[in-house]
C-alpha cells in the first residue's frame, strides 16, 4: 500500500520538476546553456551536424532509466521514488506536440 502511495507521489513530483525545468514559456527557470562545438548539453541534448539538428528529448533518457531500473533489482535502482520520478518526467515530456520530432533543419547559431 505504502509503495503505491510513494510511487504516485514521486510521479507527481517528477512531473512537476520536469515541467519547471523544461517548460518553454518559463524563461527564468531555464537551465544554463552548456555547449561544446556542435553539441549542446543543456538545457536539451542536441547535435548540430551539417544542415540538420538532432534533438534528444528528456523523456527518451528517462525511458532508458526507467527500463533499466525495472530490469535491475539491486541497490539504488530498486528505489520506488526514482522509478516514479522517471515515469512522471516521461509523462510530462510526452505532452509536448514536438515529442517525436528528432531531426530539424539547423538554425543559425
Amino acid at each position: 500500500m505504502y509503495t503505491t502511495i510513494f510511487f504516485i507521489a514521486s510521479c507527481l513530483i517528477g512531473y512537476l520538476i520536469s515541467l519547471h525545468i523544461s517548460h518553454p514559456l518559463k524563461r527564468n527557470t531555464k537551465l544554463p546553456k552548456i555547449k561544446f562545438r556542435n553539441i549542446e548539453l543543456t538545457p536539451n541534448l542536441m547535435f548540430h551536424f551539417r544542415s540538420k539538428t538532432y534533438h534528444f528529448h528528456h523523456w527518451m533518457f528517462l525511458s532508458v532509466l526507467c527500463v533499466a531500473t525495472f530490469i535491475i533489482y539491486e541497490g539504488f535502482a530498486h528505489l520506488v521514488v526514482l522509478k516514479g520520478a522517471a515515469v512522471g518526467g516521461i509523462i510530462q515530456g510526452l505532452r509536448y506536440p514536438d515529442r517525436f520530432s528528432f531531426r530539424r533543419p539547423r538554425r543559425s547559431l
